[in-house]
């Protein structure tokens, strides 16, 4: 009963009023945002998270280019919490000149629908942010450790861009940590998938202003819509909005650039709840589960 009231939430749209932005995105943007996918879904492959291996991998196939640039996993963790399981991999990619921290999802995505709360709280984000409890708590558990991992892998791999990714659960960990990374004087570029409304308008406002985020959704994947709106949450912009169906592959012309904090252009006014579609971006990402 509860998984169809948040059903019925979503699509309960208070956005503000925001415009879509009906042109095709360059081959280099598609080529990055199809990588880091990738990258997200190897979050989800145990052998890169439990095990001592020297390059990621993905036996589901779903990460081709990272397995091709031999991207070797530098720190990986799995800590459990009341809020759900932090999981994840720091890694350095020679072929890109990257480091890549990338937040696993969840692994039971239909209880953890069911079970999201709406509790938001006040944060030192910025000023006027609140965000959301559960996300917010579950990165501080991680962020000490992470950060001093970050620290060590920037000195030796100097030059090398930060990225921070994820899907899902994981998408949430990878804005809230990168938002507090930037505070710090860190530069990071996000890339999220299927990400969760992670706060309120003043902190979806202060994400946009920092730049360098390319959060990506998917026709009518449920979980960018949830929280709802009508709890106080709200989405940053801009939006990367993947029209293509299930299991069909993306181009430049099927992203559409939605602008606006809170837009209701993209995913948000879509009148479906999906779950599949939350599990395909760009490859069937939680394959490795």
């Amino acid at each position: 009963m509860l998984f169809w009231t948040l059903i019925a939430l979503a699509s309960l749209s208070t956005a503000l009023p925001a415009g879509l932005t009906r042109r095709d995105i360059s081959s280099d943007t598609l080529d990055q945002l199809d990588l880091f996918a990738q990258y997200s879904a190897a979050s989800y492959c145990s052998n890169n998270i439990n095990s001592s291996a020297t390059t990621l991998s993905c036996a589901a196939g779903n990460c081709p280019e990272v397995q091709t640039a031999k991207a070797a996993p530098l720190y990986a963790f799995d800590d459990s919490t009341q809020y759900g399981d932090v999981a994840g991999f720091l890694a350095a990619d020679d072929t890109n000149k990257l480091l890549v921290l990338s937040f696993r999802g969840s692994r039971t995505l239909g209880t953890w629908i069911a079970n999201l709360n709406f509790d938001l709280s006040n944060s030192t984000l910025c000023s006027g942010c609140e965000v959301h409890t559960g996300f917010w708590k579950s990165w501080d558990t991680v962020s000490a450790k992470l950060t001093s991992e970050i620290d060590s892998a920037m000195k030796d791999y100097p030059g090398y861009t930060l990225v921070l990714t994820g899907h899902s659960f994981g998408a949430a960990l990878a804005v809230l940590g990168g938002t507090a990374l930037r505070n710090a004087g860190y530069k990071p570029s996000l890339y999220t998938y299927g990400e969760p409304r992670v706060g309120n308008a003043a902190l979806a406002t202060y994400i946009t202003n920092q730049g360098s985020l390319w959060r990506v959704t998917h026709t009518d994947d449920i979980v960018p819509k949830l929280p709802p709106a009508s709890f106080g949450f709200s989405q940053p912009s801009p939006e990367y909005w993947i029209t293509s169906g299930d299991n069909v592959t993306v181009t430049t012309s099927t992203i559409q650039v939605i602008q606006g904090v809170g837009s209701d252009s993209g995913n948000a006014g879509t009148s479906g709840a999906s779950i599949e579609a939350h599990k395909w971006y760009f490859e069937d990402v939680d394959a490795c589960q």
